[in-house]
Order: structure tokens, then sequence, then C-alpha cells
């Protein structure tokens, strides 16, 4: 009866506490000799010391589990920014840059206006816009085509002739497809055109090829700052700096879905263990999803 007796005073001194941490020092405290206990009075004592330790290297798993999902979810959107730079046109970047323009060749077709036929040897000539003096010169083919190659993307001078038609002078910038063709009047003299083939409100391939840039260095970006999030998990140092950094990384967009997801998930562990960090520590360990 007096073991019985020693036992559940034990017990009641171990359920009156709301501590867990300080639970297995009372314990301990309320047995003056620990050897002198029985079998069942020792492992009731250190149960309480084994359950503290198991839940935090439970914790370290979680903090372990987070980073690695962290880390390569991010990694993932590091190599997605990758991908992105490595498909755009790096000399257009270069040109700009360098404030020099890229170059085209220009191919367009000479008609007749009334029937629509091919013209075949009419004078092309490219001129510069202001001084109007000619670049480059040529002459229709048969089906009335003519090509100017490696002509800078600015506006210029396109002027058509031939014998019988109106001198066809066409403001113009050179642009590598797409081209209207050149329509011939019969008669005489010279008619002056302006050709807009796009206004600066008008999406382009340049306009796209910098945005998907952009996307690309701040997928990128974002993907480096989940990275660093990662190396935070491992220190246990500051939860929510921690977490802000991860959901920084949510927006490196690896492999679209599958990057943001791993991150998300690692966020949430880290809810279930922020009692690991260093300025959250002795926290309940009820997550906080805030």
């Amino acid at each position: 009866m007096d073991r019985e007796a020693r036992l559940s005073a034990l017990r009641s001194r171990v359920r009156s506490t709301l501590d867990a941490e300080e639970a297995d020092e009372l314990v301990i405290a309320s047995v003056e000799d620990v050897s002198n206990l029985s079998d069942v009075e020792r492992l009731s004592v250190a149960s309480m010391s084994w359950g503290q330790g198991l839940e935090d290297e439970d914790g370290r798993r979680i903090i372990l589990v987070a980073a690695v999902l962290i880390f390569v979810g991010s990694a993932l959107g590091i190599l997605s920014g990758l991908l992105l730079l490595q498909g755009n046109p790096v000399d257009l970047l270069a040109a700009e840059l360098l404030e020099t323009n890229p170059t085209v060749d220009l191919r367009m077709q000479a008609l007749e206006a009334e029937s629509g036929e091919a013209l075949e040897g009419l004078t092309v000539e490219w001129l510069d816009l202001e001084t109007e003096t000619v670049l480059q010169s040529t002459q229709t083919g048969t089906s009335g085509w003519f090509v100017f190659e490696g002509v800078v993307t600015e506006p210029r001078l396109l002027r058509v002739s031939g014998d019988g038609y109106i001198t066809s002078e066409i403001e113009m910038a050179a642009q590598a497809a797409g081209s209207p063709p050149v329509t011939m009047t019969p008669g005489s003299g010279t008619e002056r055109i302006v050709l807009i083939l796009g206004t600066e409100d008008d999406w382009s391939l340049d306009d796209a090829t910098k945005l998907s840039t952009a996307i690309g260095i701040a997928t990128i970006l974002t993907g480096a700052v989940g990275i660093l999030a990662g190396l935070e998990v491992r220190r246990g140092k500051k939860y929510r700096r921690t977490q802000y950094l991860a959901g920084i990384g949510l927006f490196s967009r690896g492999l679209i879905v599958f990057g943001p997801g791993l991150i998300l998930a690692g966020m949430i562990l880290l809810s279930f263990a922020k009692g690991q960090f260093r300025d959250v520590e002795g926290d309940s360990g009820v997550p906080d999803f805030s």
C-alpha cells in the first residue's frame, strides 16, 4: 500500500504542472532517492524526460524536411528563370546597351495597282530619310520581289521608280516579315507615303522579349531569396523572418506551380515546429498560420 500511495502522489504531482519542461524536475524532486523506486515508478519518472526529448527530436526532423522543401522549390524557381533568359535573343539586349540598332533583311514585292501583276525591272532605292542619300539600290526580279540585306530598323525612305509609273516614295522602318507590297500606279510624278507599320502602343517581339527577360530576372531573384529562407530554417534564429523570406520565394514560380507548392508545404511544416526557433522557444507549439 505504501508503494501504491507513493506512486499515486507522484502521478498527482506530474499532472498538477502545466509546464512540460519543468515536469521532469518536479517529479525527481518529489522523491529523495530515485534508485529506491520500483520499476513502474522509475518508468513513470523517465517517461516525462523521454517525452520532451522525443518532441525536440520530432521538431528537428520537421525543421529539416521544411528546409529541404523550401530549398528545392526555390532552386526550381532559379532554374525556371534561367530557362526564360536562355530563350531570349541576347543580341537585342546588347544592342540596346551599346545604343546600336539591330539589322534585318527587308524583303518586299512590287505590284501593279490595278491588275495586281508583279512588276519586273523597277529601280528600288533605300535612302537616308533626312539627307536622301542612297544607302542601297537594286531592281525587282521576275516575280516583283526585291531584297535589302542588313538594313537597320530605323525609319528610312524607300523609293521605287520605273518607266510609265508614278514614283513611289515610302517612309518606313524595315522589319523582317510582314511588310506590305509596293503598289505602282501608271502615270508620272512622285507619290509620298508614310507607312506606319506599328505604333508605340502596339505589342511587338521586342516588348515580349523585354517582358520575358524581366520575368526571368525576377524569378531568379525571388528564387535566391527562397534559398536564403532555406538557410535561415537551418539556423533556426528568427521564425517570422524565415516565413517572410519563404513567402517571397513563392514568386519564383519553379515549374509554374510545383516549386511554389514545395515552398508552401515547407512553410506549413515550419508553423508546426516554430518552437524550434530561438525567438519563439517555449511557445505552446500550436500552429500559427497568421
